[in-house]
């Protein structure tokens, strides 16, 4: 019984084949580093022991298909540097026990839904590089696993959310090269990031933007 399939950083080509939903008992699937193109196959959802997704660094276009955020026991994805583009699904909440979500440099657009608060045991979150729009979700407070935030290089706009204050695990923020405005919060994490975390947000202001490391 295959639960393990691990073709990372070769040079596969073409799209990734639907034959692939049929091996159920799959529970790492590590296809990132190769020249794949074409969509995630829809049929994702029938692989039920799927723990571990790796499709990064590949030319898969298309959305991010429903049928994802239907495999709710993922502890780790990653489909960072492709050409992913649409809307980030408000079903996101569905990942209850995620850790890791890696979906930089790829094209999403809209907002960031504000579901996203349901992933209580997430630590690493990035998606840096996108066309993200809207404000911070003040609901990301309630992430109080997170250890690690990129949000840089979107058009997110807003002020940054005082809730982000209570994420005591938190010890990588970047939020540069945004349109976000007003002023920085002081406390909790805060404390702790320099102005290299806010680069290039014209309309912020504080203390911490005076403050290098």
């Amino acid at each position: 019984m295959l639960q393990s399939l691990e073709l990372d950083g070769n040079r596969l080509k073409g799209t990734i084949p639907p034959e692939l939903c049929y091996l159920r008992s799959l529970f790492e699937l590590f296809l990132d580093g190769n020249d794949l193109s074409g969509h995630i196959p829809r049929c994702i959802d029938n692989m039920t022991s799927l723990r571990y997704l790796y499709l990064g660094f590949n030319q898969l276009t298309s959305v991010i298909p429903l049928s994802l955020w239907k495999l709710t026991n993922l502890l780790e994805v990653d489909f960072s540097s492709n050409s992913l583009s649409g809307s980030f699904s408000s079903m996101i909440e569905k990942m209850k026990v995620l850790r890791i979500l890696i979906l930089s440099r790829n094209q999403l657009s809209d907002d960031i839904p504000k579901t996203i608060s349901g992933l209580k045991y997430l630590t690493n979150l990035s998606l840096a590089i996108n066309r993200l729009q809207g404000s911070i979700p003040v609901s990301f407070g309630e992430m109080v696993s997170l250890e690690f935030l990129d949000l840089s290089d979107n058009n997110l706009s807003g002020e940054i959310p005082k809730s982000i204050e209570v994420l005591h695990y938190l010890k990588y923020l970047n939020l540069s090269f945004n349109k976000l405005q007003g002023e920085i919060p002081t406390r909790g994490p805060f404390l702790n990031f320099s102005a290299a975390s806010f680069m290039s947000n014209n309309a912020l202001c504080g203390a911490t933007l005076l403050r290098e490391k």
